[in-house]
């Protein structure tokens, strides 16, 4: 029981949802043990772990708020300036992070900046931009990626 609950914890992160999705995966499991062959239980039950996290997210994510996911997007401690610690640090942290920025490729660039510094929401970036919604959220992702992956090479581990 202690394995399916931390594979659903790496879905979920969310200690009342992987308990709930315990709950569901073992009932779903009495009633597949019943018609499957089952040569290797764990591997089994953790696809079948697997496979019902990623389900429910889906059905989570399909119905969730488009503005939820922006704010959330929004709110990523990493790429905020006031994220980093004070004083000499913290300049060279947010030099860091603008070097960083000046390194994403042009509309990367120009969406990170609109949603992130200058508060736009996704409709305001496309119709500013003349884009799609979709090319914006992928263009902010990405960047969100490259930012990350930028940041991790050039900022000091102490």
């Amino acid at each position: 029981m202690h394995l399916v609950f931390g594979s659903a914890m790496k879905y979920y992160k969310n200690e009342s949802d992987a308990e709930d999705a315990v709950m569901d995966i073992y009932e779903k499991i009495v009633v597949k043990t019943l018609t499957s062959d089952v040569s290797y239980f764990k591997s089994w039950l953790y696809t079948v772990t697997r496979n019902h996290c990623l389900e429910k997210l889906r059905k989570i994510g399909t119905h969730a708020p488009k503005k939820a996911q922006a704010e959330s997007m929004f709110y990523e401690d990493s790429f905020h300036p006031d994220a980093y610690d004070v004083g000499k640090q913290k300049d060279e942290q947010v030099n860091v992070l603008h070097d960083c920025i000046n390194q994403l490729e042009s509309l990367q660039k120009t969406c990170v900046d609109l949603f992130y510094f200058k508060k736009l929401a996704y409709a305001e970036i496309a119709e500013h931009l003349n884009l799609k919604i979709g090319q914006v959220r992928s263009r902010i992702q990405n960047g969100r990626r490259n930012l990350k992956i930028c940041l991790e090479k050039n900022t000091p581990i102490h």
